[in-house]
């Protein structure tokens, strides 16, 4: 054999070994994806604050919100117009606690119609604290999801459709500050103008 053909035969073999080792730009998002929410499901302490706007069978409603997160306990506050005064819905991951007025009721967290039933809203309030974030809920396997520069843009999940129009920078994570939620004839819309992590609370 010919040096010049063995040089070729070499130079062919390691560029069909770099093809093969090579990550590819799919592996690499995916990648970059796969340590970014990782990163997001451990921020275990934060508060959001903003305003939702809900809308349900031809009627709508907003609230101004106001949402703390630690561990598996949530404290949900909403006031202004919508249908009350203020309502103070606090979780530990199972069961729900709604404070209206002077009504108190308690409900299971996992029953998908206890909220509706209660409060007329058709909210997943479980799947809320990780979409928010920006990641899908876990134990439920999501439906496609759409991810753009290492952002969560959309996803299906539990037949809700959630699209992620916005993000922003707060602190050393990049959060959603604007969310849109259907199902059916519920759509929610969901602000967030500040968000508070980790050391910051």
């Amino acid at each position: 054999m010919t040096r010049s053909l063995t040089v070729t035969l070499l130079t062919v073999l390691a560029l069909l070994a770099g093809c093969a080792s090579s990550p590819t730009a799919t592996d690499s998002a995916q990648s970059s994806w796969g340590q970014r929410s990782l990163r997001l499901a451990q921020l275990q302490n934060w508060q959001a604050e903003g305003k939702l706007a809900l809308r349900n069978a031809g009627q709508a409603e907003s609230a101004n919100l106001l949402w703390r997160q630690r561990g598996k306990h949530s404290e949900l506050q909403l006031s202004g117009p919508l249908g009350m005064a203020a309502t103070r819905i606090t979780s530990d991951g199972k069961t729900l606690d709604i404070q209206r007025g002077n009504e108190h009721q308690q409900m299971d967290i996992s029953s998908p119609h206890a909220i509706q039933l209660n409060t007329g809203w058709d909210l997943p309030l479980a799947a809320l604290p990780y979409w928010l974030r920006g990641i899908p809920q876990p134990g439920a396997a999501p439906g496609e999801l759409q991810i753009e520069q290492e952002l969560l843009r959309s996803l299906q999940q539990d037949g809700w459709q959630v699209e992620f129009q916005g993000y922003a920078t707060f602190g050393t994570y990049t959060l959603p500050t604007r969310l849109q939620v259907k199902r059916g004839a519920t759509s929610a819309r969901l602000v967030i103008r500040h968000w508070l992590t980790g050391d910051e609370l």
